[in-house]
């Protein structure tokens, strides 16, 4: 149906476009970028044209539903406006009211059909904001939706419509959570993938909630709400992150973002297991993880795979940082690096052994570099490995062609975390959540299903709403203000009867 009402329309305006083609000077209609703009600022009229007969439709509809009551009164009107942004321009919808006297009851069937207040969103315009302020700051979305779409919209706007979409992608992951702890709790043996890799690591995020004085007495006040200017002290959190993939496959992996919680390792264990149940992992599953050795991934990573068969070691290139820090006590600045490329070669094939030999060999003396606690540095890196010995295997690794560096967990704590999340200011915990949890989907390929499910959950709302099962209250215009538009008074019969 859709591609012959096109083919129609086309028919219909072909002989207007070849006119109006033919009145342009050479330079415009024979150059594609040219006609690139005017084709552009065509369609933006016929959209916003189409837009307008949409709104017709739902008016005339509506007089026909409501517009006589049951009890075969004509109704009062009351006329609204209800403007909503769509990509690329914004609609005004007239939402009329209806009453009947007799009855005392009211409709607007275009608010119940919409489902929409005053500056609602449509999908198409929230998928385009989210999509940049994911990747740059809410500022720069607004100049680029200004490039792109020529549309101009208010930082504020932008934050608050990532906050609420966020908000539906926490809903969303902690769906996908719960269909995956039910695959995992299924008492049946299931098949999955062979063999899975898992890396995990933290980078900070300033997060700070933010205090008003009272209201009360002469202060600051904001420019726009004038309220009392208030402070937000910031700490950093830890933002965690976990990456579980296939061993050489670098295209499809599961992300998991999540800011620790205080007092509640449980919850990254959860989440660091469902991101490997996204990835395949089932009870016939061997898993390898790669890890700093930091406490909570290594930790979590035991005690959530400790039924599977798993394997992991040291970061060989943290590793390779306390040898650097230690060579410079042992051969000096200069050849600190080269000892040290050296040692990590030692370790790979498999001679832990002879390199511990070498740091404990090492006489401690008052011109030793020290760490920020005042122990050698050899010492230190001494320390590391003698803890560490038995995640030090890497020829057992490297022969299963398994890997032996989280650089790719570093790599995504610098392009993600600490490019969105590490900016100047501060975001509160709940704001910062549902920016993690929006790069989670991002970075695990379920972009478009997010959308698809949200849609969906749209849809069902719609038919809760048609069935008067949901009633959501408005925020539109009050009776009387400036918007609202004047009642349209009874016929004298119908006021008489």
């Amino acid at each position: 149906m859709l591609e012959s009402t096109i083919a129609q329309m086309l028919g219909a305006v072909k002989c207007k476009f070849s006119a109006f083609i033919a009145a342009l000077p050479d330079e415009e209609r024979l150059r594609v970028s040219a006609m690139e703009q005017h084709v552009r600022a065509l369609m933006k009229g016929v959209e916003a044209g189409l837009w307008e007969q949409y709104e017709t439709y739902l008016v005339e509809r509506a007089e026909q539903e409501a517009g006589t009551c049951r009890c075969g009164c004509r109704c009062e009107r009351r006329t609204t406006q209800v403007r909503v942004f769509l990509l690329g321009l914004a609609v005004v919808f007239l939402c009329v009211y209806f009453y009947c006297r007799r009855c005392r009851q009211g409709r607007s069937p275009v608010r119940r059909w919409l489902g929409l207040q005053d500056g609602g969103t449509t999908f198409g315009l929230e998928r385009s904001v989210t999509n940049l302020t994911t990747q740059v700051t809410f500022g720069e979305t607004v100049r680029q939706m200004k490039e792109q779409h020529g549309q101009e919209l208010d930082r504020t706007f932008a934050e608050r419509l990532t906050y609420r979409v966020g908000e539906h992608a926490e809903q969303y992951l902690a769906y996908r959570r719960q269909k995956a702890l039910g695959i995992a709790m299924a008492s049946c043996r299931t098949h999955g993938t062979e063999q899975l890799c898992l890396t995990a690591d933290g980078g900070g995020i300033p997060v700070g909630e933010l205090t008003r004085p009272g209201l009360g007495g002469k202060k600051e006040r904001t420019p726009v709400r004038g309220l009392p200017k208030g402070s937000r002290p910031i700490a950093k959190r830890e933002g965690r992150l976990t990456i579980v993939r296939r061993p050489g496959v670098v295209t499809e992996r599961i992300v998991d973002l999540h800011i620790a919680p205080h007092n509640h390792l449980e919850v990254s264990g959860e989440r660091m297991l469902v991101a490997a149940i996204e990835a395949g992992l089932r009870d016939d599953t061997r898993i390898h993880g790669v890890f700093d050795m930091g406490l909570w991934p290594r930790t979590l990573f035991q005690e959530q795979f400790r039924e599977h068969e798993h394997t992991a070691v040291a970061d060989i290139f943290h590793v390779a940082e306390y040898l650097a820090a230690a060579g410079k006590n042992i051969v000096g600045p200069d050849k600190a690096g080269a000892w040290a490329m050296t040692q990590k070669d030692r370790l790979l094939a498999g001679n832990a052994a002879g390199v511990l030999k070498t740091l404990a060999r090492h006489q401690c003396a008052a011109a030793c570099h020290k760490d920020e606690d005042g122990h050698c540095l050899v010492r230190v890196a001494h320390r590391y490995l003698t803890n560490h010995r038995a995640h030090l295997e890497y020829p057992e690794i490297l022969a299963r062609e398994l890997p032996v560096g989280s650089g790719e967990a570093e790599s995504a704590i610098r392009h993600i975390i600490r490019k969105r999340m590490d900016v100047a200011g501060a975001w509160t915990e709940a704001h910062a959540n549902q920016m993690l949890s929006l790069l989670t989907i991002i970075y695990s390929g379920w972009w478009n299903d997010f959308w698809s499910w949200r849609d969906r959950q749209d849809l069902d709302a719609w038919r809760k709403r048609q069935r008067g099962e949901n009633k959501p209250r408005f925020r539109g215009d009050k009776a009387g203000s400036k918007h609202a538009r004047a009642v349209t008074p009874l016929p004298a019969a119908v006021a008489a009867a």
